[in-house]
């Protein structure tokens, strides 16, 4: 496998969001998103244990814009028959395209965000260039609380 040095980005671009999609911009402040969160995935039927984790994962998103991305972002959320989608995007950019794939070296701090969010939803896209970093997480609407 080459790497190529200075890559422009990695990640295929993701498709846009639906038009139905709730945007919500957000700077610094992520009590309010964790609670929007918890309401839409309550009423998109996930399993209590399901929303925590949907929580937990923006949570996580959210927190790497404030720490690495100026403080400032958007949070979209929306959902299908199948799946509730969160997504945050920033202006940030990030470097490693295996970002969050591997769990961070015992003893280390920081990190850890992009391997929670793996760990916690069912599927994780990532999504960085020059025009900023876009994460959106997965759930599956499960319906049975399994």
């Amino acid at each position: 496998m080459t790497q190529v040095a200075h890559a422009p980005g990695f990640g295929a671009p993701l498709a846009a969001a639906p038009a139905t999609a709730e945007s919500v911009p957000f700077h610094r402040d992520l009590s309010p998103l964790r609670r929007l969160v918890r309401t839409r995935a309550r009423a998109a039927g996930l399993a209590p244990h399901r929303v925590v984790d949907l929580v937990l994962a923006v949570g996580e998103a959210t927190a790497n814009t404030v720490r690495h991305a100026g403080g400032a972002g958007i949070l979209r959320i929306w959902q299908d028959e199948t799946e509730i989608v969160c997504e945050v995007s920033d202006a940030g950019r990030m470097h490693d395209p295996r970002a969050g794939q591997l769990p961070p070296p015992a003893g280390t701090r920081g990190g850890q965000g992009l391997w929670i969010i793996h760990q916690a939803c069912d599927q994780m896209e990532l999504h960085s260039s020059e025009a900023g970093t876009v994460v959106r997480m997965h759930m599956h609407r499960d319906r049975s609380g399994a």
